[in-house]
């Protein structure tokens, strides 16, 4: 591989990717409920951004030491396109195929939390019962709202991402190598 910086962002890609493989298949074995939890959200979260920093900071390393925006980017992009499509492939495999009958339980868990939501909100009981009708028309587990989720999840994490590469990034893209100022400094002037 030419690039090391891809080479870095598929290692850590396929790092997420097992992680996720190692979670959700342990989510889907012991407690499915698990899925719909927010604790469970924010644990996913903060292993992303752990394995991020891992992986902007390994391609710092690779790069000796310095790394432009596009630099620090570029392996974090790599890392969630891989890791999340696997995260999303995974899905699909145990909801669709190993255990169907998954969906319902989720389903339940979701339809109780908006209930929760809504009767806590204070809003007028015709808007939560409209609320209730929309809730009713969305499957998550159609192919449509599967791709939406997909793309929602790899632009959230982009996003994630471009803070990271700010954070990281010490080398100006605009700024000329250091090697054509001393050339441009050494030459003779006349």
């Amino acid at each position: 591989m030419k690039n090391p910086l891809n080479k870095v962002g598929i290692t850590f890609g396929i790092v997420l990717a097992l992680y996720y493989i190692l979670f959700n298949c342990t989510l889907f074995f012991t407690d499915q409920t698990l899925f719909a939890n927010k604790f469970v959200g924010f644990f996913n979260m903060a292993i992303i951004i752990i394995i991020g920093v891992l992986c902007v900071f390994a391609a710092k390393r690779k790069m000796g030491g310095y790394l432009t925006f596009r630099e620090a980017f570029t392996p974090f992009l790599i890392m969630i396109a891989i890791g999340v499509t696997m995260n999303f492939v995974l899905y699909n495999v145990l909801f669709q195929l190993v255990d169907p009958s998954a969906k319902d339980v989720i389903n339940k868990v979701l339809h109780d939390m908006l209930v929760e939501t809504l009767n806590n909100s204070g809003l007028p009981q015709a808007q939560i019962d409209e609320q209730f009708a929309k809730a009713k028309e969305l499957n998550q587990f159609e192919p449509k709202s599967q791709l939406f989720m997909w793309a929602g999840s790899i632009l959230r994490n982009s996003i994630l991402g471009l803070l990271l590469a700010a954070i990281f990034k010490n080398k100006s893209e605009f700024t000329p190598p250091q090697q054509e100022e001393e050339q441009a400094t050494a030459a003779p002037k006349n």
